[in-house]
Parts: structure tokens; C-alpha cells; sequence
């Protein structure tokens, strides 16, 4: 057995199929690597000493079709429609209805500290609104810009709201899906909402969460190309 000294000097590889690629060793379990360009299909991937050697599980990695080649100047409606359908089904997967209170845990004071650190993480201490006000006032500045702030600082209180009462009901919590097959961490990974990820496991969600289709955050962010 290698004691944790000797395992952080261990330089780690990715093999592609017949190519191997440095990997960078980011925290426990996770490893970054740019995997080299190869054509669409199923190759051998596999973790290595950087010797070619495998010392982990054989899976496969699956090439796909660069969409963003693939990309005419016609389809970038589609595009957007497609971010438009992902915002729309996050803001109905956060609308928290009627709520019963019966079904709140009667431990709710022991979930408080939860709730609190949510809270510090989703709703900064500086004022947002009096922020983007200025911006609009601002020659230079991009309508774009502020619409896009102005969206996230609303998605923002929507996540709040709805990630403190998951927390404080019983049930499945946050760990639910949409009609669509899909959760609250899987459609914020695949808009970029790096922001969210955090309160989001605060709240008791697993950052391997996966999907319908089986697929984690990462998946949808990779995806996604973000």
C-alpha cells in the first residue's frame, strides 16, 4: 500500500483507446483531462500511471459529432430556444405550488444550520438590484448583460425559496425529477449556473445525482459545452 504522499507524486494518464493524455488530479476521485480528438464511436478509457498500463476499471468513452461543427448560422435559434426550454422547465421544476405543512419533519430546528448556510451562499451581502441599476445607467453597457444578471438574480431567490423548504419537509427532498426526467442540478450544470451547485449539495443532493438517462451534472455540462 502507498501511503497519500506517494500517490500525490504519482504522475496519473487517461488512456483514449491507443492514446494516452496527462491528467491532472483535482480532488479525491476526480481527475481533469483533454481528451484528444479521435473520430465519433467507443474507445478503451481507462486511467494509467502514465506507463499505458491500466490501474483502474476499463470503460468506454463515447466520441460524438462536434454539434458546434455541425452548427449552421440558420440553426442558432434553434440554439437559443433550446436554453429558453432549459430556463423555462427550471423555473416550473422551483415553483413551489401550494404547500403542505403537514408534511415539514418535526427535526426542522436541527435542519437550521442547513438552511442558514444556503442562505449565506445564495444571497450575498452586497445589493444586486442598486448594482445592475447603475449598469444600465452605464454608456458602455450591454442590455444583454443586465438581462442576463437581472434572470439569475431572480432564479437566485427562486433556488433559495425552494431549496430551504426541500430541506425542511419530509420526502425525497431535493433529490426530485421533472416530467422530463431531469433535476434542479442536472438543468442549472447544463445552463452554467456554476453558483448553484453548492447550495444545491448543501441542501443534500449528491454531486453523482443522475437523471432518467442515467447522466450526473457533469454529463449535462459537458454536454452543454460548459
Amino acid at each position: 500500500m502507498k501511503d497519500k504522499k506517494d500517490v500525490e507524486n504519482i504522475k496519473l494518464s487517461c488512456m483514449f483507446g491507443e492514446v494516452e493524455v496527462p491528467a491532472e488530479n483535482l480532488a479525491d476521485g476526480i481527475l481533469r483531462c483533454h481528451a484528444p480528438p479521435q473520430r465519433s464511436g467507443r474507445v478503451p478509457f481507462y486511467v494509467t500511471c502514465s506507463n499505458r498500463l491500466a490501474c483502474s476499471e476499463v470503460r468506454e468513452f463515447e466520441y460524438r459529432v462536434n454539434r458546434a461543427e455541425c452548427m449552421e448560422t440558420s440553426d442558432l435559434n434553434t440554439s437559443n430556444t433550446n436554453e429558453m426550454h432549459l430556463h423555462i422547465r427550471l423555473v416550473k421544476l422551483l415553483s413551489l405550488g401550494s404547500i403542505d405543512h403537514t408534511s415539514f419533519s418535526s427535526n426542522a430546528s436541527e435542519k437550521v444550520n442547513i438552511r442558514n448556510k444556503i442562505s449565506s451562499l445564495l444571497m450575498e451581502a452586497d445589493d444586486k438590484w442598486f448594482n445592475m441599476l447603475k449598469l444600465s445607467n452605464d454608456q458602455e453597457f450591454s442590455p444583454d448583460r443586465v438581462k442576463d444578471q437581472l434572470l439569475q438574480k431572480l432564479l437566485k431567490e427562486k433556488l433559495h425559496d425552494w431549496l430551504i423548504h426541500k430541506v425542511a419537509e419530509d420526502g425525497k427532498g431535493p433529490n426530485v425529477l421533472d416530467q422530463e426526467g431531469q433535476g434542479v442540478i442536472h438543468l442549472t450544470a447544463a445552463l452554467g449556473y456554476d453558483w448553484a451547485i453548492r447550495p444545491i449539495i448543501t441542501a443534500g443532493l449528491s454531486i453523482n445525482f443522475r437523471d432518467v438517462r442515467g447522466w450526473t451534472a457533469l454529463h449535462w455540462a459537458a454536454f452543454c459545452g460548459r
